[in-house]
């Protein structure tokens, strides 16, 4: 597992990265500024709640890399590309929490993955190893009820303070992202499209490298 040596402060953004694009990286770098030591990239092997990723492991994990490689304190994990077993959240966290007891760690989420928090598995034993922070563009509509809405309550956060909460806080942020996905950019992909700024440029030649999402 490629990673920082024990970090004061870590947040976990994961995904498919299929194929990581510009949106991820301005929420990597809006992470650095909140004050995190290091920021970690984490693709997910065998989603379980969303459909499978059309590029391999190998390749998506290739793309991250070639987006990160110059990008101070931002890092890619493969953790989860290295279990066969599907990339669930709470076993992720349970394994990173005994790696690096002493970090604050921080699950990074968007608005949809949190309205449907209480369905993942074992939600609680995520906020026993890690906080949340969940990310949220203009329009998105928070879950107002329920026990998302409970432990909001319990243990809201300010962003800036999970860099030093060791676990258990929830922290709400709204990002003016840009607005794209990363199905929006296959699809432009598929049709042709100029996709030039949505992506580095190093990870477009090896989409078109290796002929991609056509």
């Amino acid at each position: 597992m490629k990673s920082v040596s024990n970090p004061k402060s870590l947040a976990i953004l994961g995904g498919t990265f299929d194929p990581v694009h510009i949106g991820h990286l301005r929420i990597a770098l809006q992470l650095r500024q909140l004050g995190f030591a290091a920021v970690w990239l984490m693709p997910n092997a065998t989603p379980p709640h969303r459909p499978q990723p059309q590029a391999t492991a190998e390749q998506r994990l290739a793309m991250l890399r070639l987006a990160t490689q110059s990008l101070d304190g931002i890092e890619v994990c493969d953790l989860e590309l290295l279990r066969d077993a599907p990339s669930y959240s709470a076993d992720t966290l349970n394994l990173l929490r005994q790696q690096y007891a002493d970090c604050a760690i921080t699950w990074v989420m968007g608005t949809d993955a949190w309205n449907s928090f209480d369905q993942w598995q074992k939600p609680e034993v995520i906020l026993e190893c890690a906080n949340v922070l969940v990310i949220s563009r203009p329009g998105d509509k928070i879950k107002a009820m329920g026990w998302q809405h409970q432990q909001a309550v319990l243990r809201r956060a300010e962003s800036r303070g999970l860099r030093d909460s060791h676990h258990g806080a929830i922290a709400f942020q709204a990002w003016p992202e840009l607005d794209i996905s990363a199905s929006d950019l296959r699809q432009a992909i598929k049709q042709g499209d100029n996709v030039t700024f949505l992506t580095p440029d190093a990870v477009l030649e090896y989409i078109n490298q290796h002929k991609l999402y056509r």
